[in-house]
């Protein structure tokens, strides 16, 4: 305990590495396997929205249609258009949703460490484990394995990061029209849309203060975001899909009180917390990343032309100002849709993905100071991230367990009498915690289709899942959960 934090910048590299790699393949194993285990082959609430466009058969002219189609208040873009095929040539198979999404999420921490490399560069550091255990965590367990859906968040993720990654290439042709396509994909790829706020604002500041090339690549891009809007809103309703909706709350402070509930409950994964424990830790975290935001602004409206900063600063800038403006903008979006049903819904699971880049570009700037304070502040942020596993892991296991219960006793119960009603009535009965709702198990219409066509759950071999080799009676995991 005498050590100070800047003595961890000293370990040897090869045993950082060993560190870093035993922290990696513990996470990696973590994630995988609640995906593998938890995942069911059972449709769920919301996929079956976006399942019914299968019901009349897949053409895959209809992959163009997946990629514009609205779901809520956003469209479902790249993730869609390849799921709708996988779809359906897997028999509507939602565990490879599931596996999927793991794998889209541990890419999305590669290439946030590869990222890392190549904004500060340097030898591999313990600090790094701090973004493994926030990019590889089981916070995103409902998006994952509850109601699979990669298009809401997890896939925006991977493609905010592909971004970022293709944000620091030397400027020329090919980034440009990497850039290009992903910001048209994030733009129609679920909440990836608000990313695209704060790259037009680094694009603004670099026409404004670059020159040559960079300065008409810059212009050229923001063309393809004002592109990419029009397109997006091209026969878009929007659609708040909570009840009680108000354009604007009385008190608009309502908003910032439901963002610092969401980073709190993000970075603790505690339910029943003080809120004098609760609130300073998220309103700390939303201070950091608006203060590292304001370094970012300062830092780019110096003129290039004169800035003796390295290109790599300017480029660390110009990331963590897309990042932070990207989980800034996702977290007060959500707050605008979800703040009329109360602070307890910020600690939703779906609404982690995002939230992930904002923190991970607070890391970012804190390893490229190289002072006592940063260090201090590094080693505070590893030993609560490594505390949070613990009711992460639990909140994780305990609620994704009871609803592959769920679902898998409704699933039990209709094979017995093909009643959809009856099956319903049961679950419902059997519910310890009396939260089952019939609408999330779909129409019996669907189910009488899925039945004859030996789709879905019927389809040989789904049945069989690992859930079920440890828990073999799903309803008495669902009556005591």
């Amino acid at each position: 305990m005498r050590l100070s934090p800047t003595s961890f910048e000293q370990w040897p590299v090869r045993l950082t590495k060993a560190v870093l790699f035993g922290v990696g393949l513990l996470l990696a194993v973590r994630l995988l396997g609640l995906g593998w285990l938890m995942s069911v082959n059972v449709p769920f609430s919301d996929q079956w929205a976006i399942l019914r466009s299968l019901e009349d058969g897949f053409q895959w002219g209809d992959v163009l249609t997946a990629f514009r189609w609205q779901h809520g208040p956003h469209r479902q873009g790249l993730s869609f258009a390849f799921m709708l095929p996988a779809y359906h040539f897997s028999h509507w198979s939602v565990r490879l949703d599931s596996m999927l999404m793991v794998a889209e999420q541990l890419l999305a921490g590669a290439m946030m460490l590869r990222l890392r490399r190549q904004l500060v560069p340097g030898p591999w550091r313990l600090w790094d484990a701090i973004l493994l255990l926030l990019f590889w965590g089981v916070c995103t367990f409902e998006t994952m394995v509850v109601a699979p859906n990669a298009s809401h968040s997890i896939f925006p993720l991977l493609l905010l990061m592909v971004l970022a990654n293709a944000w620091v290439l030397p400027v020329g042709r090919g980034r440009f029209v990497a850039l290009a396509a992903l910001i048209l994909f994030l733009t129609f790829t679920g909440f990836g849309i608000t990313a695209i706020g704060p790259v037009a604002a680094v694009l603004l500041l670099q026409v404004w203060r670059c020159h040559g090339v960079e300065r008409r690549h810059a212009a050229g891009l923001l063309g393809v975001c004002a592109l990419a809007l029009a397109l997006f809103l091209q026969d878009y309703h929007f659609v708040v899909a909570a009840d009680g909706f108000e354009a604007m709350r009385p008190n608009p402070f309502d908003y910032v009180h439901f963002m610092v509930a969401m980073f709190s409950h993000f970075l603790l994964m505690l339910h029943r917390a003080s809120r004098w424990v609760l609130y300073p830790v998220g309103a700390l975290a939303m201070a950091g990343m608006v203060l590292v935001a304001l370094w970012a602004l300062r830092a780019l409206t110096v003129d290039q032309g004169t800035s003796v900063a390295p290109p790599t600063r300017r480029r660390l800038a110009e990331v963590c100002l897309i990042l932070i403006g990207a989980s800034l903008a996702f977290a007060l979006l959500t707050a605008y849709g979800r703040v009329q049903l109360g602070v307890a819904a910020a600690t939703a699971s779906r609404y982690t993905a995002l939230l992930m880049p904002g923190i991970g570009a607070l890391v970012l700037m804190l390893m490229q100071v190289p002072q006592r304070w940063s260090a201090s502040l590094l080693l505070a942020l590893l030993l609560l991230f490594a505390a949070r596993t613990v009711p992460e892991t639990r909140q994780a296991w305990l609620q994704s367990r009871y609803y592959a219960s769920m679902k898998l006793c409704w699933f039990e119960r209709y094979q017995l009498t093909r009643d959809f009603d009856a099956a319903s009535e049961q679950a419902k009965t059997l519910d310890g915690f009396k939260t089952f709702q019939p609408i999330w198990m779909g129409e019996p219409g669907t189910w009488q289709m899925l039945a004859e066509q030996g789709e879905g759950p019927f389809a040989p071999g789904a049945a069989d899942v690992p859930f079920l080799r440890i828990y073999p009676r799903p309803c008495e995991v669902l009556q005591a959960p």
